[in-house]
């Protein structure tokens, strides 16, 4: 006792022992837990032993609140699937979908889970007002909580049986760990990459699939967020087989949603019976009027029948999916005689082959936003832009209310020519053939390491042009080396290697398009060919170029280079190098050399003037939505022109732009139009005319992939038995 004094200490100080505990008593305590795991599904368990926040009270947890939210809980504790992803909006009730997964292992499947926040201010936050209130409501969670002193912290709580652990997304926390359950919130505003910068050692996503291996088909990934990173690809959209894959994004949890199942939320149409996805594209509203009014106003529409349903009724028709009404369809593997995949439920067999059972819900069914709120802020967020230019909030009303990936409004210049311009103001004219009012012919090749990208362009007067042929060849001739195996099958072109290969465009001058409503047809009066290439190539381009001089063709064949910025005193200028690359002798060979950019600059302002005129350049109708796309591949920057976000084909901008500076050395701008040289003739008197008449296609070089022959022979006899009808254009949508 006087050493316990002497070290401050006091029998008082001492605190009392525990109440004496019988033996009985620990082993009744226990054996519950030697209980195999509850045959009760998520949800199930969440209505029987959880207690929700409504208002100001706490009641039980009701389904009915958030229905859509059923499926993705339950299907956590599925065999199927490693993964559960869930896209949606904020005021969607995700997070209540984690703590009822983890409530169900603490009442009816014990086994380690943990919990993933995306900062750790952001885990505490978490823990101190929804999980610890939630476990102090629900007295049955509440008795399963481990009394002793550290069982109940922000980073750990000690349930009987089971360990629920809170972390956020550094490397050490989701490493040498196995879990059960790993449940990641708010995934797309962790750090993408875990770990050191010259280590990285992964995905906070691909990290937490290592952490259940362990438990094998009963380990689950559970992640939920609302999107935030931005479409790379302005040009994508979903096609009938694709119906529910988002866009490709620069990160984050829409590329893990793209990978699994696609599954949308369906409402089935009260009227008409069909089903549609509630989605905000539905909402109908006044733009005319005030924000606030037109919110309030706005109504769902069912893009099969026209029905309209008020904001009133959208807890109904959510659900319905607890009566087998509507519900989650996700992408199956066939496809119909429509071309349309099939949409089937989770358990279809004709499921998408996937582990990663995947979720999008549009902000307009989720539970606890309102249409008018929607509306409004999105209203909002378009005045911002209008008056101010400013982007930022229409991008969080894409990201936290509607839920969806947003392509940065930005990088869409007001005026921008696009792809769907092209096709809305696209000619009418049939392929391989020259409108009546062409004077003439060029084409232009672009050298790719396995392929010719070929365009070829029809000239009238003042510079106005179209697009009347656009292929490409894949083939060699037969005279190249290896040119054919033993099967007899072509390989693909090598122009770097083998430079017979370049042999396959002789065809290119020969070929013979029939003008509408003519007895004749034009060759090209010009041929420009890519000197940049693959590695070899222009080695290979001089040795093609010194034999057509050689043949005395020397005036059709061009070997073209481009030479970038806006720099250049001259567009178009023809010359031999004036020095060679890293110190070798400049090439004794002339080359068509290109100012790009300001080159550029011309052709996008004459695919923009949609009307006939001085400079403009059509687009024909037949011309597929991939070469389409080409046109406009780029964009003007400070230092020039670049591809747009999630572009990387832009061959038919460059051909354009080689057919232009093929023009413009020829003299197109130059050209006396009532008096014209030879080459720019209109009519069987110029130089490059042929008589359709006394023409045989069959005399044409054809390569191997222009199945042409007979395309021109019909267009011939077309062109010439009909009378000259002009350009018809399109009519606008």
């Amino acid at each position: 006792m006087v050493e316990m004094m002497d070290r401050g200490a006091s029998v008082l100080s001492i605190p009392p022992l525990p109440a004496w505990i019988q033996p009985r008593e620990l082993l009744a305590d226990a054996l519950p837990l030697l209980d195999p795991p509850s045959r009760i599904s998520v949800t199930d368990a969440a209505e029987k032993f959880m207690q929700v926040p409504i208002g100001t009270d706490w009641s039980r947890f009701d389904r009915s609140v958030a229905p859509y939210m059923v499926e993705p809980a339950d299907i956590t504790q599925s065999r199927k699937f490693k993964s559960v992803c869930f896209v949606g909006p904020s005021q969607s009730a995700k997070t209540t979908m984690l703590i009822t997964v983890a409530v169900h292992s603490v009442m009816c499947a014990p086994a380690p889970v943990q919990i993933i926040h995306m900062s750790k201010p952001d885990a505490d936050a978490w823990v101190e007002e929804k999980l610890d209130p939630m476990i102090e409501h629900s007295r049955r969670v509440r008795e399963r909580l481990g009394r002793a002193r550290d069982d109940s912290t922000f980073s750990r709580k000690r349930f009987k049986g089971m360990r629920l652990s809170i972390g956020y997304p550094v490397a050490r926390q989701l490493s040498s760990r196995s879990q059960r359950l790993v449940l990641l919130t708010d995934y797309d505003h962790m750090p993408q990459v875990l770990g050191p910068k010259d280590a990285p050692e992964g995905s906070p996503y691909g990290m937490a699939r290592q952490r259940i291996r362990t438990f094998m088909s009963r380990g689950c990934v559970l992640l939920e967020s609302t999107p935030a990173f931005p479409v790379t690809d302005e040009t994508w959209k979903a096609g009938p087989q694709n119906p529910h894959e988002l866009p490709p994004v620069s990160g984050g949890i829409v590329r893990i949603y793209n990978e699994g199942t696609r599954g949308r939320f369906y409402w089935q149409c009260r009227d008409c019976g069909e089903l549609f996805e509630p989605h905000f594209k539905l909402l109908k509203y006044d733009e005319t009027l005030e924000p606030a009014v037109a919110g309030a106003k706005a109504e769902m529409c069912c893009p099969h029948c026209g029905s309209l349903y008020s904001h009133r009724h959208k807890n109904e028709m959510n659900r319905q999916i607890l009566k087998g009404r509507g519900g989650w369809l996700h992408e199956g593997t066939s496809v119909g005689e429509d071309g349309r995949r099939a949409l089937v439920t989770i358990d279809d067999p004709d499921l998408r082959a996937t582990d990663v059972a995947s979720y999008s819900l549009n902000g307009a069914a989720a539970a606890f936003a309102s249409w008018e709120g929607l509306v409004t802020s999105y209203e909002l967020a378009l005045r911002q832009v209008e008056q101010f230019g400013d982007y930022t909030e229409l991008s969080r009303v894409y990201f936290t209310e509607r839920g969806e990936p947003y392509l940065p409004k930005r990088t869409q210049i007001e005026g921008e020519l696009t792809a769907t311009m092209l096709s809305e103001n696209a000619v009418r004219l049939d392929k391989r053939v020259a409108p009546g009012w062409a004077r003439f012919i060029t084409t232009s090749v672009d050298v790719q390491g396995n392929r010719f990208e070929v365009l070829v362009m029809a000239w009238g007067s003042q510079g106005e042009r179209i697009i009347i042929d656009r292929f490409a060849i894949s083939q060699p001739p037969d005279h190249a080396p290896k040119a054919r195996n033993e099967d007899g099958q072509y390989r693909a072109v090598d122009p770097g290697r083998y430079a017979e290969d370049a042999d396959a465009l002789m065809a290119l001058a020969g070929r013979v398009y029939p003008v509408e409503g003519q007895p004749w047809g034009l060759t090209s009066c010009a041929i420009a060919i890519d000197f940049n290439g693959p590695a070899g190539w222009s080695d290979n381009a001089e040795k093609f170029w010194r034999k057509r001089r050689s043949a005395n063709d020397g005036d059709l064949w061009f070997l073209s280079v481009g030479r970038g910025g806006f720099h250049q005193s001259d567009r178009v200028w023809y010359a031999s190098p004036e020095r060679g690359s890293k110190g070798k002798k400049a090439r004794s060979i002339k080359l068509l050399n290109m100012a790009t950019d300001r080159l550029k600059d011309s052709v996008m302002a004459a695919m923009g003037r949609f009307e006939r005129g001085s400079g403009a350049q059509h687009t024909p109708d037949w011309l597929e939505e991939d070469h389409r796309n080409e046109l406009v591949a780029e964009r003007k920057g400070l230092k020039g022109y670049e591809l747009k976000a999630g572009i990387k084909r832009n061959e038919g901008l460059d051909l354009s732009v080689q057919a232009l500076a093929l023009a413009e050395h020829m003299g197109v701008n130059r050209v006396n139009w009532e008096a014209p040289p030879d080459w720019a003739v209109l009519g069987m008197a110029n130089a490059f005319a042929v008589s359709l008449a006394q023409h045989d296609p069959s005399d044409e070089e054809a390569t191997p992939e222009q199945d042409g022959v007979d395309d021109f022979t019909a267009a011939a006899s077309q062109s010439a038995s009909r009378p000259f009808s002009g350009i018809r254009y399109l009519r606008r949508r």
